[in-house]
Order: C-alpha cells, then sequence, then structure tokens
C-alpha cells in the first residue's frame, strides 16, 4: 500500500506530500488541473523515461519520493536482495531529476539502476490509462496476466530454473565448438611446425655455445701453437720445468729426513711437482682437443643453420622457439582431449533440454487449464460492463505443436517462460467472430478489459492500481457497473482512481480534489492536491454533475450518491 506521496518541483507542483489510505482514493479536478502530473510522478518510480523539462522552472532538480507499507514482505525478496536492500515491511523509492537531464533512484536509501526501480516499482504499482492499457495488447503482458491468474509460481519458478540451467549449457557448448573450429582448422599447420622444431630438438643457450665453439675453431691453430710451447718448456725439452722441480721434490725430502725443520719446504715442492703433472695432461687433452676436426666445423655450421631457421621463424630468440614448441605441444593435447569434453557437453545439453521441455510441457498443461477459467471469469465480469454478448477465449499455443526436427529449433522456441504463445481473443459482439484485441478493441473497450482482469485476480495484493481515466466515454449502468468493478477492487487492495464520472467519484474513501493556483505577483501557476472532508465531497461532487454553479438538484444528486456509495 503507498502511505505517503511527497513530489518536489516536477512541472507544475511545487511541494506536495500526500497521505493515501487504504482501499478507494479518488482524484477529481478540471480538466487541465494537473491530474497527468501526479500519474507521471507515480510513472517515474515504475522507472518511466525523466526529461530534463519535467523539472520546474528555476529548480536544480525535482524528487518524488514514496513510501510503501507491505503486508507481504517477502514476496518481494527476490528484487530487493540483489540490490542489497533489506527485506522489512517499509520500502521507500525515490526518483531525482537534475535540470540537466540526470536522474538518480534510491530504495531505501540505497542506490539503484533505474531498471531496478522500475522491476520493483512494477511489483508495487499498476498504472491502467489510455497509454498504459496498450500493453495488453502485447502477447507478453498477456501471458503474465495468465500466469498471475493461474497461480502456479513452483512451475513457473521451475521452468526459470531449467532454462537458466539449459542456457549455461547451450553457452559452454558454444563456447567449446567455437574454439574447437577455429583451432581445428589449424591443426595441420601446428603439427607441422612442432614437427619443425621436433626435428631439430633445440636445447637452451645450445646457439651460444655452438657460436662459441666456432669462434675458437677459428683460432684452433694458433692455440696449439701456444699449448705445445708451453708443453715443451714444462716437460719436453732436457733439464725441463718439471724435471727438474723433481730434482728439487727429491732433495728436499731427502733434507727433511735429516732436519724436520724442511719438510714445509718439502711439502710445497711436492704440490708444486703434482700441480705442474697435472698441468702437462691438462695441456696435452686441450691439444688434442684443438686439432682441426673439419667433420665437426662442419656440423657446427650445419647446426647453427639449423637453429636460425627456427628462430627466423618462431623467434627471435632460440628460448621463444623451445616456449613455442612447448605451447604448440599442450595446444594439440588440449585438442585430441577436447573430444571428450565435446561429447561430455552434449550430453548435458541433451539433458538439460529434456528437463527445459519438460518443465515447459507441465507450465504449458497448466495455463491452458487456466486459460479456460480465464476466459470464463473475464465473461461474466465483463458482461455488466457494456458487453452482454461478450465471448472471450485465451488462446495457449505451444511452437512444440509444429514439431520441431532438431534441438537447436527445440532450443530456439523455450524461453525462460516456456514455450507458450498467449493471445486474448475478444468478440465485443455476436456475429463478429473472435479475434485477437489488437485488432478490434478500442481504448474504452481495452480499459474494461484491463479493468476485468484486475478483478479476477480474487485475491489480496500489495500492489497499488491506478486506473487513469478509464471511465471516459462511460455513462449510465455501464458507468455504475465499473464503479461496482473499482469498489470491489478496493475491498482488497488499495486504488486510486482519476476520474471525471460523479458515479465513479462517490465511491467509498479518500477523496482529493486537484487543482491549479495562480499567484499573478510571482507570475507561477502551481498543482495543489487537497484532501476533501465529507462536506467538501458534496461540493465537489455538485460541479461535477452541475458545473461552477450547481442547481439544487445537482446537490441533492450528489448526496444521494455519496449516501449510496457501497456500490
Amino acid at each position: 500500500m503507498l502511505s505517503e506521496l511527497n513530489v518536489k518541483n516536477l512541472a507544475l507542483i511545487d511541494a506536495l506530500s500526500i497521505s493515501f489510505g487504504p482501499g478507494a482514493n479518488i482524484m477529481t479536478g478540471e480538466t487541465g488541473a494537473g491530474k497527468s502530473i501526479l500519474v507521471g510522478a507515480l510513472g517515474l518510480l515504475m522507472g518511466r523515461r525523466a526529461s530534463a523539462d519535467l523539472v520546474r522552472a528555476g529548480a536544480d532538480e525535482a524528487r518524488i519520493t514514496a513510501l510503501f507499507n507491505l503486508e507481504s514482505p517477502a514476496l518481494f525478496s527476490s528484487l530487493l536482495e540483489p540490490m542489497g536492500v533489506d527485506i522489512s515491511e517499509e520500502i521507500v523509492l525515490s526518483r531525482v531529476i537534475s535540470a540537466a537531464g540526470k536522474t538518480r533512484a534510491h530504495v531505501n536509501g540505497t542506490p539503484v539502476t533505474q531498471s531496478q526501480l522500475g522491476a520493483l516499482g512494477e511489483a508495487l504499482l499498476s498504472i491502467s490509462g489510455q497509454h498504459d492499457q496498450q500493453t495488453l495488447l502485447k502477447p507478453a503482458s498477456q501471458l503474465e496476466y495468465l500466469d498471475r491468474f493461474g497461480q502456479h509460481p513452483q512451475l513457473l519458478a521451475d521452468m526459470r530454473a531449467a532454462w537458466q540451467a539449459l542456457a549455461k549449457t547451450v553457452e559452454a557448448l558454444r563456447k567449446l565448438e567455437e574454439g574447437l573450429k577455429d583451432t581445428e582448422e589449424k591443426r595441420d599447420l601446428y603439427e607441422f611446425q612442432l614437427s619443425e622444431i621436433n626435428k631439430v630438438k633445440p636445447k637452451a643457450n645450445e646457439d651460444d655455445e655452438l657460436l662459441e665453439e666456432k669462434a675458437r675453431a677459428k683460432n684452433s691453430l694458433k692455440l696449439s701453437e701456444c699449448l705445445d710451447s708451453a708443453m715443451t718448456h714444462l716437460g719436453n725439452e732436457p733439464g725441463n720445468v718439471v724435471e727438474k722441480l723433481g730434482l728439487v721434490k727429491r732433495s728436499l725430502e731427502r733434507a727433511a729426513e735429516i732436519d724436520a725443520r724442511l719438510a714445509e719446504a718439502f711439502a710445497t715442492a711436492e704440490d708444486c711437482y703434482h700441480q705442474l703433472a697435472d698441468l702437462m695432461v691438462e695441456m696435452s687433452r686441450l691439444s688434442r682437443d684443438e686439432g682441426e676436426d673439419p667433420d665437426r666445423i662442419d656440423w657446427v655450421d650445419d647446426r647453427l643453420n639449423s637453429l636460425a631457421k627456427l628462430k627466423r621463424k618462431y623467434g627471435p630468440a632460440l628460448s621463444d622457439v623451445i616456449e613455442r614448441g612447448q605451447r604448440l605441444t599442450e595446444t594439440l593435447e588440449q585438442l585430441d582431449g577436447a573430444g571428450l569434453d565435446l561429447a561430455r557437453l552434449r550430453r548435458e545439453r541433451d539433458a538439460a533440454l529434456t528437463t527445459a521441455l519438460n518443465a515447459a510441457d507441465k507450465l504449458s498443461k497448466a495455463r491452458r487449464k487456466a486459460g479456460g477459467k480465464l476466459a470464463a471469469k473475464l465473461t461474466e465480469s465483463l458482461r455488466p460492463l457494456g458487453f452482454p454478448k461478450i465471448e472471450m477465449k485465451v488462446e495457449v499455443a505451444s511452437p512444440s505443436d509444429e514439431s520441431p526436427d532438431d534441438d537447436q529449433a527445440e532450443i530456439k522456441r523455450l524461453t525462460g517462460r516456456g514455450f507458450d504463445q498467449v493471445n486474448f481473443l475478444f468478440s465485443p459482439n455476436p456475429g463478429e467472430g473472435m479475434k485477437p484485441l489488437a485488432k478490434i478493441a478500442s481504448g474504452g473497450e481495452l480499459s474494461r478489459v484491463m479493468l476485468a482482469l484486475k478483478t479476477v485476480q480474487d485475491r489480496p495484493s500489495d500492489q497499488l492500481l491506478v486506473f487513469d481515466e478509464i471511465d471516459t466515454g462511460l455513462g449510465g449502468a455501464t458507468a455504475e457497473a465499473v464503479a461496482a468493478k473499482i469498489a470491489a477492487l478496493a475491498g482488497r487492495q488499495q486504488v486510486i482512481v482519476i476520474t471525471h464520472l460523479p458515479q465513479m467519484a462517490a465511491l467509498a474513501g479518500q477523496h482529493f480534489v486537484v487543482a491549479k493556483e495562480a499567484d499573478d505577483k510571482a507570475g507561477r501557476t502551481t498543482t495543489t492536491i487537497t484532501p476533501l472532508s465529507e462536506n467538501a465531497r458534496v461540493t465537489e461532487l455538485s460541479r461535477m454533475l452541475g458545473g461552477a454553479a450547481p442547481s439544487r438538484e445537482a446537490v441533492a444528486l450528489a448526496e444521494q450518491l455519496l449516501s449510496g456509495r457501497a456500490i
């Protein structure tokens, strides 16, 4: 229930605070007084488009705030929890429009997106007017009305969960198939590149080591000469260094046996002797290794050329070539294993599709059953509203009736709400034949169909219903019947009725008058909304019946309407 509405700097409204009550809240006033501004303010809380020209001239921003008191707050949990708003019996919606055209929205003080505000606003508010009734012509709206009447929330929840699971699996399968398609087309190229790398089998830093070896080979003759000269002086000539050091060592050894003080000198000579002997062996080895080996030099050149080709194609560095080979190996291994993932995902997709189709089928059967009941109730409800010979049918058409021949066709037909398409068929007069509402219903007829739809929802609701001049063009018994329907609605939920009909304005409940006041000195016009006392209601109904100067008869009729307002 909407308890309080505060509007500031919106169009002709300067500052306005209205307290609404349960049941019926009637709004009347002269044409052009600003009743549409109130509807517009409520529409902004439903996420409707806002623009800078809605801000009152001279103001920085317009602000609309509404306080709702809920009897069943848990019903709104699915909307509040994603916003990070705690579930409570009070919900405050606010919308701010700046003079620059920017908007902000809050729920219980928490910033929310316009779409989030709209979803919650549409759950808390329903506006039925000449423009709003056009939504009734949309198949999606008709499906929503049927589901609301059918009261099968668990079937809808099962359908939504099954569809989400199916959509998740289909998306995973799509990504894998696209990835496989791209890589499978390149498999031959990947295998060729890997074979090139594996044929050479490069090792880390191998190119640098081979270049060093090649550089040494260029100076191998000079190096051999140096080594030969060193070995000659060390050990190959008579009286060479090693031989002489051996004599020194033996002499010191005998001396140390005589005088222990020479033991250290002997040890030093012995170490030097062995080190020089080891040096001779090492130089001899190096001299043999550095000998010219044409085959080895040719092999080094060939190897460097092979590594250079790989670096040009997959480098620039040899480490890049090695890394490329590792990646190619991993990619090809993944391709080999992807077939198993593909088969698994296809099985999961098929199972999810079966579950979703079963859920959609159960939902479809429930809708067909509810459709027959809804059509009967609508027919009964509409007959006193100026359609004595009306015929209605709620058609539930399932694409599954068309026997799709493949899984992709089945998936395309499914949505989170199943696979049904709903169409309200309507024949207001005998002999016209039943046709969709969109083809034959006028604005006034749509207003009454919308009212009938609201009344057949035979259960209390926290949703506020706003009827914006749906009685336009009606009179007599039909107007009284419409008033009676709204009175019945007001008995179980809150309604706001904007009307020009005295019969409607006489409904039991609070009555507000919308008026425009001009301030000649300030050069400003302001819209006001004033609650009426019982006596003031007589005056307002008299005006509606007889004009600005109502007759005694108009006053008497107004009193009579109010005294019998239990309709």
